[in-house]
């Protein structure tokens, strides 16, 4: 739908404006708002303090560069609304619309301007205020754990553990989803009030729960009865994720990743959620 949006013409709904093409074979990665207004900081250091800076076609090429980052930014990241929404689509569209003008008509009149406002201008403005990290929608929503900050950071954890299996950054996977499953079970642990350890442990801590390893944490999790057997099963092929950050050790242990050990990870992430949102519902 955002899509839709920015290439809906300013001037009516049944026009569209041409917009400069992106190379077919173009490897598309992740663009953030920041990157954007880097970019045009870089090139146009007065577009935050001058609104009303004037670009000619001489800067059809940047304007076209900035058209297609803005297009690869997530749309989770875009938390526009109002006004700043409103900017940002104008100033895509006037853009688009003036290296439409300058490459078939000539010319070197510079885009429309909103406001007195440059489209550079309320697009660095628009930009500015997104962030750089979100969940993305399709993220479990963990609404059983109750701090909305570490609800959030898990969530943005899961979230970009599946967006580096999807670049195929598989050690990135597999380590972001052992660290979500992790604090999920700390968050479920301390949230019973459970400050020790199972008596029924085989691999017993001696400290709290915030010293705990992942799989002591999934070990009790299971006796207290927090995740199933099953859940623990999968979740424990998470267990030496902690050893993928450091070098050297991975190297001593022979710890490796490919997609068998994201893909495992990440169910793992998506049981032990599930199963705990089931035990938040019981009475």
């Amino acid at each position: 739908m955002r899509d839709d949006a920015l290439k809906t013409v300013m001037h009516g709904p049944t026009q569209k404006t041409a917009r400069p093409s992106k190379p077919k074979e173009r490897a598309i990665s992740k663009v953030v708002p920041s990157q954007v207004v880097a970019l045009i900081d870089r090139v146009y250091p007065s577009a935050k303090a001058t609104p009303s800076m004037t670009v000619y076609s001489g800067d059809a090429a940047i304007l076209a560069s900035i058209i297609n980052l803005v297009d690869d930014i997530p749309v989770e990241l875009l938390t526009l609304s109002g006004d700043d929404y409103t900017g940002l689509v104008v100033g895509l569209e006037s853009m688009g619309a003036a290296i439409e003008r300058w490459n078939f008509r000539g010319g070197d009149d510079p885009p429309r301007t909103l406001d007195g406002k440059s489209p550079v201008h309320l697009i660095r403005d628009a930009l500015s205020r997104c962030p750089d990290e979100r969940p993305a929608p399709t993220t479990t929503e963990l609404v059983f754990i109750i701090d909305d900050s570490l609800r959030e950071s898990i969530r943005l954890d899961i979230s970009s553990a599946f967006d580096a299996l999807h670049r195929s950054d598989f050690k990135a996977a597999t380590v972001l989803a052992g660290a979500a499953i992790e604090a999920l079970l700390l968050a479920a642990v301390q949230t019973g009030g459970h400050t020790s350890p199972p008596s029924r442990m085989k691999n017993k801590p001696k400290d709290g729960p915030e010293t705990w390893d992942l799989a002591q944490f999934i070990e009790a999790a299971t006796l207290l009865g927090l995740i199933k057997p099953e859940t623990g099963e999968q979740a424990g092929r998470a267990k030496n994720f902690r050893n993928l950050i450091h070098p050297g050790r991975a190297q001593r242990l022979s710890e490796s990743c490919d997609r068998g050990t994201a893909l495992a990870a990440l169910a793992g992430v998506e049981l032990v959620s599930r199963d705990l949102q089931a035990l938040s519902k019981k009475p």
